[in-house]
């Protein structure tokens, strides 16, 4: 699957936050920095979804060497925020999209991100 760089930052009196340059509109945001970079997979392939979905050209990736030449991505790095690559998760488990819908909409609910329910789920069984 595709990486796409994320700018992560962090202002004083806000969550950690990674936003996608190529993909306007894609965000991640949580307490703390890991938990941000977990999400925002899972946000990258949320996006490309809806974007594919809804008929939507989805960008390709642009290089690093391309993204400092971006001025919000210049700004942002040159303000000491970081440049990370991120991956969508990926579907081992052979789901069409509709089951894939549902399980994020338990999650959300759960206030859980996909994978932490499914281990959640699948935990729960083992133990029986």
């Amino acid at each position: 699957m595709t990486a796409y760089i994320g700018i992560l930052e962090k202002e004083p009196g806000t969550l950690w936050g990674v936003w996608f340059p190529d993909l306007p509109g894609c965000i991640a945001a949580a307490e703390t920095a890991d938990a941000t970079v977990e999400q925002a997979g899972e946000a990258l392939a949320q996006w490309i979804a809806v974007a594919q979905e809804d008929g939507q050209p989805v960008a390709p990736p642009r290089t690093i060497e391309a993204l400092r030449a971006d001025g919000d991505v210049a700004e942002a790095l040159a303000a000491g925020h970081v440049a990370i690559l991120v991956r969508p998760p990926v579907d081992e488990l052979d789901l069409d999209a509709d089951q894939i819908r549902a399980i994020d909409a338990v999650a959300e609910r759960r206030g859980l991100s996909r994978r932490a329910l499914v281990r959640e789920i699948v935990l729960s069984k083992i133990a029986g």
